[in-house]
């Protein structure tokens, strides 16, 4: 009878335990989830962003280049945050440097306000806020840096190229999109720098065909925005909802387009949305765990 007892006591003892060993067990696997998923997707578990690279409103451009427009930026900013829990906001520091590191800083949405340059090779050199400056970045290759030469603009300034974006950035982009507020971002057969930012993870590459005035272009890209974020449209719907405007040279038509194709149906998802979910998920381990260690108090 007592030898029975005992063995009853042991039991009881046992079964105590295991909500311990359960514990252990979810706590491993998290560990072991979470390592992986840093590991293939490093930027994902960072909190979702939006940037406005603002280039055209740097202190650091001559009056001729230079186009403010506070307006745009502050809209810009407010319907960002519609759908991100944090929006960042860069002009001076726009540089070289900073666009090297870009990948690696998780922006979902980039709205990229630049001045750019037609190279002869076929592909958009995208400018910086800094002037040239012939003691600067030597480590570069003349492939990798260039210089934007701004019509009006007696300065130079260092731009980067897509070998840059290929060879130097620093990371990968995840589901980015790009929406690049310069003339001739996406114009015929100069398409091989959307397709390099593609190659380093860019969900889509937004822009124009044609040269666009400054203005204009503002005012489209609010327009676009508001289809994307306010009327959640998917790219495709957006984008051809925005009129043609006539370019300042040629008198030709400026029309925006996005690349690829494989891009029409995607929507800009709400990540303040997401967030909430994470952070829920996260709450219910918690809370699981939290009962789990007080069941092991009370057996």
């Amino acid at each position: 009878m007592k030898v029975k007892n005992r063995q009853d006591e042991t039991r009881i003892f046992g079964y105590g335990k295991r909500p311990i060993y359960i514990a252990i067990a979810i706590v491993v696997i998290l560990i072991i989830s979470t390592g992986f998923f840093l590991y293939r997707y490093p930027n994902r578990l960072s909190q979702p962003k939006a940037a406005i690279i603002d280039q055209l409103s740097s202190s650091q451009l001559t009056p001729t280049s230079r186009y403010r427009n506070e307006t745009f930026i502050e809209t810009t900013k407010e319907m960002l945050f519609e759908r991100f829990p944090e929006v960042d906001y860069y002009s001076d520091n726009a540089t070289v440097d900073w666009y090297q590191s870009l990948p690696s800083l998780g922006y979902r949405l980039i709205i990229w306000r630049v001045h750019s340059a037609l190279d002869e090779d076929y592909f958009i050199a995208i400018s910086s806020s800094e002037r040239y400056d012939p003691q600067k970045y030597e480590q570069y290759s003349a492939d990798q840096l260039t210089l934007c030469n701004i019509t009006g603009d007696p300065e130079l300034y260092f731009a980067i190229t897509p070998a840059f974006v290929e060879e130097c950035m620093s990371g990968r982009f995840e589901d980015t999109v790009i929406i690049f507020m310069s003339c001739n971002g996406l114009k015929y057969r100069y398409t091989k720098t959307a397709e390099t930012f593609l190659g380093k993870g860019v969900k889509a590459f937004i822009s124009w065909d044609e040269w666009i005035y400054a203005s204009d272009n503002d005012q489209a890209i609010t327009l676009l925005l508001d289809y994307l974020i306010n009327k959640n449209n998917t790219i495709s719907e957006a984008v051809h909802k925005i009129p043609s405007y006539f370019s300042p040279l040629y008198e030709l038509p400026c029309t925006l387009h996005y690349y690829p194709h494989q891009a029409a149906d995607y929507y800009i998802p709400n990540y303040n949305a997401d967030n909430i979910g994470n952070n829920a998920g996260l709450a219910v381990i918690g809370i699981f765990l939290t009962t789990k260690w007080r069941s092991r108090d009370t057996s």
